[in-house]
């Protein structure tokens, strides 16, 4: 007689062999399953968690590096499923697989199982990992199952206590994730020194009426806004993510009055709002499909969202808009076609993911800091970067000195080389000096480092 539980887990064992056949060297299928007794997998009440709990885990692998393709999931005789491939050395992924299982709020309850190219399985065991523990009593597990010692009674409670447990709405583990990235970089930020004509933790630079208090104030303050600003994207049902532009501006407005509050009316991060917004929705929108993070398809998600805006948004200046005076940077569009920081995110933040990211990871490589890696970063971007800050204060020989001194600065080794620090705090005197602050290049190093930290370096 048939037992339709055995046959699922069969047909599942043979799509897992049968999609492993077909994957190139380097690449592993991933069989998600929930760790619960028969009776609790298949009643339906855990359906939810468990797909949420699967979208969890497809986005902890791509942000670790390893990127996951043909994520899949259903509930079959057996209970909930999920199927994907990952790339990646099988050892590494399967370490990065119990990273979620043991790190993840929830991630007890999820299994993942590794079968790699060549129909090999990698377990805990041949990695030298302990065993999994009892949901219940935290022993060995196998020791409980092999004992029958709880009841399906005892387990439903103690799940039932841990979904209790505040953790986010099921499958929504991406967006606390990309929230919290975007904390760290925008906190990053603002204690990497010396930033030449910028606030750090030893110097105003060229700022009068702030501190690196004031910025702390400010990055508290906006803590809470990213993660909003990434469910937004995670929950978007739209074809066209353009249509998702509307309800972050109403987010951004409110950002900004909070910046504003707790800074007494100082503006430390209002282009910050806008592209670390944009990108934390675009990586929300991303997670929310399955699709495997990187720099390049977040920037590009993000272009996406803001496409048309500089041509809108420009597109009835005169003198003055609305009857208010105009911004540096509207005023920079009309004289010269200047876009800032409108048209970097509608190009797909070319200065960051062309520019200041692989000057980020370069100096990294070569065993920097991340303080001063990040200071290489900025410097970098400072190059290439079209800064209405700089213009409106400099004009276009603002733009010249911070450019010239920033290429010197890189050529003498930058923060790898005692010549190149000395030339960066020398910058710092000659900015502050000429007024010159390089607001738009510090934002964009807050973005890369964003990217940094969100997409780590494959190899």
């Amino acid at each position: 007689m048939n037992n339709p539980v055995l046959d699922a887990r069969e047909d599942r064992w043979n799509r897992r062999r049968a999609m492993a056949a077909t994957l190139p060297a380097g690449w592993s299928v991933l069989s998600f399953t929930l760790r619960l007794p028969a009776p609790l997998r298949l009643g339906g009440d855990f359906d939810r968690d468990a797909e949420g709990l699967f979208r969890d885990l497809v986005f902890h692998l791509g942000s670790r590096g390893f990127p996951v393709e043909s994520p899949s999931f259903a509930v079959r005789a057996d209970g909930p499923e999920g199927l994907c491939a990952v790339r990646g050395d099988g050892e590494a992924v399967k370490r990065a697989v119990v990273e979620f299982e043991e790190g993840h709020p929830r991630g007890c309850l999820a299994d993942g199982d590794l079968m790699d190219s060549l129909r090999g399985e990698t377990g805990r065991k041949s990695l030298g990992l302990p065993p999994r523990r009892c949901l219940v009593c935290g022993r060995p597990a196998a020791e409980c199952v092999a004992g029958r010692t709880h009841g399906t009674g005892e387990v439903r409670a103690s799940v039932d206590r841990l979904l209790s447990v505040p953790g986010g709405v099921p499958g929504e583990g991406p967006v606390s994730a990309i929230g919290e990235t975007a904390r760290k970089a925008v906190l990053f930020e603002t204690v990497a020194f010396p930033k030449p004509g910028l606030v750090d933790p030893l110097s105003r630079g060229a700022h009068g009426d702030m501190d690196c208090f004031t910025f702390l104030a400010s990055s508290a303050a906006l803590a809470p806004v990213w993660e909003r600003f990434a469910r937004l994207g995670f929950r978007f049902g739209g074809d066209d993510p353009a249509g998702l532009l509307p309800s972050l501006r109403e987010e951004g407005i409110r950002a900004e009055r909070m910046m504003f509050s707790a800074t007494g009316g100082i503006n430390t991060h209002k282009g910050l709002i806008f592209s670390l917004g944009i990108l934390c929705a675009s990586a929300g929108m991303i997670a929310s499909e399955g699709i495997p993070l990187s720099p390049e398809v977040c920037a590009s998600r993000g272009a996406a969202i803001v496409r048309g805006i500089t041509g809108r948004d420009f597109a009835s200046l005169k003198g003055t808009a609305d009857g208010r005076p105009l911004t540096a940077g509207e005023r920079f569009y009309l004289s010269d076609g200047v876009t800032g920081i409108r048209g970097e995110a509608e190009r797909g933040f070319p200065s960051v993911t062309g520019t200041g990211l692989p000057s980020l990871r370069s100096s990294l490589a070569k065993g920097l800091s991340l303080n001063d890696a990040m200071v290489d970063g900025l410097l970098a971007l400072m190059t290439v970067v079209e800064d209405t800050n700089i213009l409106s204060r400099g004009g276009r020989e603002g733009e010249r000195i911070v450019r010239e001194n920033a290429v010197y600065a890189l050529e003498l080794g930058g923060m790898g080389s005692k010549e190149g620090k000395e030339a960066v705090r020398e910058m710092n005197g000659l900015f502050t000096r000429c007024n010159l602050s390089p607001g738009g290049s510090a934002d964009l190093l807050a973005v890369t480092v964003f990217l940094h930290l969100l997409t780590p370096a494959s190899g």
